[in-house]
């Protein structure tokens, strides 16, 4: 089972730290992940730079990493702690239904998972 990150929504009104946060997410826009095991780990790996980046930035309001999961798709919110409307970024992606191949002149469409 794939999934693809789709979108990564930035936001300008943003201190240094968020700046940063959202270069490092950017790093993954349009990436193929190649199972949940893989999402899970990228999940851990932005909630470690949060971590450094609240480490490196002590006088500035916690960020964190909100997380909602359909089944069929997801979203990662890095937003301040306690305050809702002040968003660094979102990181959205969707599981791959499937791709089209074209194999020794032969159209075939295979179905993933």
């Amino acid at each position: 089972m794939y999934f693809f990150i789709d979108n990564i929504k930035t936001y300008a009104s943003v201190n240094k730290k968020g700046r940063e946060l959202q270069l490092f997410v950017r790093q993954f826009d349009r990436h193929l992940i190649a199972d949940e095991c893989s999402l899970d780990a990228l999940k851990c790996d932005i909630e470690h730079q949060i971590k450094i980046m609240n480490e490196k930035y002590p006088r500035s309001r916690p960020v964190l990493l909100d997380v909602f999961n359909s089944g069929k798709d997801g979203q990662w919110t890095i937003l301040v702690e306690n305050d809702s409307d002040s968003i660094v970024c979102i990181i959205s992606y969707k599981k791959v239904l499937g791709y089209y191949a074209i194999v020794s002149k032969i159209r075939e469409f295979t179905k993933i998972g």
